[in-house]
């Protein structure tokens, strides 16, 4: 079919449709791109003004840029017919969404973030968007979301083009005024988004009711179960947030979309786990040379130089444990032994200041090695500008001499092959999963290092084995900080070192630092492109954020380079169902478990293949493959805290509650750190109504 310039197909391409206007995937002839194509319908007898209203959502929404909110294109009319052309976006609604799941809260609360994002630069452009609900918030294969319809969207203190007191919007997730047709502030919105999360964060409607005047009244009398007595397990802090908004009174109420956000970011970070990253104490002695001047305004220069020196000095002076030496480097006594010499250079030109920061390692009274950082700062302040360089420069110098320096001793003898023999041995048995395994594997890299103690790798699995050593036994954060420092040593000796990355990104991930992990793992994958682990973890991370269509293709990439690794099988099998591609789903879920099948008759103690072959039958439905696979894997490791919690997740899958929860009891008293994933993991979520599972978060 043809309209205006845009072809589609009315049957095919209908995308949805609403009272006065349908929805359709058409192309657009002139542009050569694929649009969203709203048209207005024969509407005359029904609302007169609805192409006033047809034409002010497109007035509003295209002066909305921001990636949370959808982009107008055009706005015209065909034939006497108005339409609005809108970017085309792959997703899927939040209502059809949590008609079929309930989200994890990991997830809710990524989606409130970016509702209430958007829904703030609706309230800075003075718009009050007035229809907030599931329906008109689409979430893409990427997990970015995107606000949709402002079609009765109004300017604060706009005259309405409907009549005073006629109830417009969607009843139920109105405010109490808005249901008494009085006019409306951004407050109304607020309790609208509420009622909206509220919705997608218990599965149930806030405001319940059979008929539209039970709904209203049940709005207007504030009628509300607080979320944590509808989902076991509701965070305290996020709770908080639903409630605020729902207040009946517009007055206890966040005051607009910017207030809410600021409070959304802290309950973010209350939710978002301890920071077990401690920063690392500084040691040795430092010497500062006078700091290098250039640039053309040299007499500034100067002036600046020697208090960014001074104030430097003091910074690194607060370490107990570090020594700093005001002096240049031949001014040092000579039975005065350093390991550091801190050496800057300042440039300042109008209000921007450039200092170079350079670290010499030395050992035996020579360097064995630099590292540079640039810090650039603006400020029209000189003593601002002074204090931002300073504040860069000891933000790199912390971390610069943190880094661990091995020195190299004439006397050591290498036999690199053979503890690259044992390194690999030490792969093979660590990622079976078990924490005798674990321990196994750190035990095989303290003895690789014993025939090359500069050998990066063994380093490098030592870290993994440490991070996975965090998980296993009860969380003790010290494991975190001994395998970031394990990840240091391999860097130190070999920078390029992928491995280390990975594991650095494992350590973050497990602790709720999701953009540093993700940074390592690219790191890790820029370096060498066949470290696997990296794009099993950067697949499952950004599954965990959502970004389904960005998760796959890494996790197709780990299977392809380690088709063995049976977890890449399983995150995948979620991801595709997340994206809709079933039979894809279906399909890998196969693979998974007949290249399981295949392994463990090769290697029979791999538990971590053995429980997510498990985990992939019960996705599929096999209920008696499933639980065979996970007593199985019991009866092999009884005691086992690994093999217990995942056992659990098989059973849960499977709604046998019961032995669920005995192998979750199994699991955190033998040492598995649960807390770690009974918010975030929704294969428990036939669980968290249970008492017994509650006192496990306890």
């Amino acid at each position: 079919m043809r309209f205006a310039h845009f072809q589609f197909d009315p049957e095919k391409d209908r995308l949805g449709e609403g009272p006065l206007s349908e929805v359709y995937r058409a192309e657009d002839t002139q542009l050569a791109r694929t649009v969203a194509l709203k048209i207005l319908r024969a509407h005359a007898e029904i609302d007169p003004k609805a192409d006033t209203r047809f034409q002010r959502e497109a007035q509003h929404t295209s002066s909305l840029a921001h990636r949370h909110i959808t982009t107008i294109y055009e706005y015209g009319e065909f034939e006497g017919t108005p339409y609005i052309a809108m970017e085309y976006l792959e997703g899927r609604t939040l209502d059809k969404i949590i008609s079929e799941r309930l989200l994890g809260f990991e997830e809710c609360l990524r989606i409130a973030s970016q509702l209430t994002e958007a829904l703030a630069v609706v309230h800075q452009a003075q718009l009050i968007h007035r229809d907030l609900k599931p329906g008109n918030v689409l979430l893409q294969h990427d997990g970015t979301l995107k606000l949709l319809d402002f079609g009765i969207a109004r300017a604060k203190n706009e005259a309405g083009i409907t009549q005073h007191g006629m109830l417009v919007g969607t009843v139920l997730y109105m405010s109490p005024e808005q249901v008494r047709g009085e006019d409306l502030d951004f407050r109304s919105d607020i309790f609208s988004l509420g009622a909206l999360l509220y919705h997608v964060m218990t599965g149930t409607l806030p405001f319940p009711g059979e008929s539209f005047p039970e709904v209203c009244m049940a709005i207007l009398d504030g009628r509300l179960r607080r979320p944590s007595e509808v989902r076991q397990g509701f965070p305290p802090a996020l709770e908080e947030f639903l409630l605020r908004c729902l207040e009946s009174d517009p007055a206890e109420r966040f005051s607009g979309a910017e207030e809410a956000r600021g409070y959304l970011a802290t309950v973010a970070d209350r939710l978002s786990g301890t920071n077990t990253h401690r920063p690392a104490s500084l040691t040795g002695t430092a010497v500062v040379p006078e700091v290098g001047c250039g640039g053309p305004q040299a007499q500034a220069c100067h002036v600046m130089a020697g208090g960014v020196r001074k104030d430097i000095v003091a910074e690194l002076a607060r370490n107990k444990g570090l020594s700093v030496l005001a002096c240049e480097v031949d001014e040092v006594p000579e039975e005065t032994a350093f390991d550091y010499v801190v050496r800057l250079d300042l440039s300042v030109e109008g209000t921007q200041g450039h200092l170079e920061v350079e670290v010499d390692y030395y050992a035996d009274g020579r360097c064995m090695r630099t590292a540079q950082d640039t810090i650039e700062q603006e400020d029209e302040d000189e003593w601002a500008l002074q204090e931002d360089l300073v504040r860069g420069a000891m933000r790199t110098l912390r971390k610069r001499l943190s880094e661990v320096r091995i020195h190299e001793e004439g006397t050591s003898v290498r036999q690199a092959k053979r503890a690259a023999e044992i390194v690999s041995r030490a792969v093979t048995t660590l990622r079976k999963g078990r924490s005798k395994q674990i321990a196994s594997a750190l035990f095989l890299c303290r003895e690789a290092l014993e025939f090359d103690r500069y050998c990066a790798s063994a380093y490098a699995v030592m870290a993994e084995a440490l991070v996975r050593k965090f998980l296993l036994w009860d969380g003790d954060p010290t494991f975190l900080e001994e395998a970031r420092e394990a990840a240091g040593k391999a860097l130190t000796l070999e920078p390029d070192c992928a491995a280390a990355h990975t594991s650095l990104g494992l350590a973050n991930h497990l602790t709720g630092h999701s953009h540093d992990a993700i940074r390592e793992y690219r790191l890790a994958i820029q370096l060498d492109s066949d470290e696997w682990m990296a794009y099993r973890l950067l697949g499952a991370i950004y599954a965990r954020e959502g970004n389904f269509k960005g998760a796959s293709p890494h996790l197709q990439r780990a299977i392809n380079l380690c088709p063995t690794h049976i977890a890449s099988y399983d995150h995948l099998y979620s991801v595709l169902e997340r994206l809709e591609r079933r039979e894809e789903a279906d399909e890998w879920a196969d693979q998974g478990i007949a290249t399981a099948r295949k392994h463990l008759r090769e290697v029979a103690d791999d538990m971590d293949a053995r429980l997510h072959m498990a985990l992939l039958y019960a996705r599929l439905g096999n209920e008696a493959a499933a639980r065979r696979a996970a007593q199985e894997a019991l009866e092999i490791a009884p005691k086992d805290a690994y093999t217990a919690f995942h056992a659990a997740c098989v059973f849960a899958m499977l709604g046998d509650v019961e032995q669920a929860m005995s192998s979750l009891r199994t699991a955190q008293d033998r040492g598995y750190y649960v807390k770690s994933e009974l918010v975030r993991n929704t294969d428990l979520d036939i669980l968290r109504g249970l008492p017994e599972f509650q006192k496990l978060l306890a």
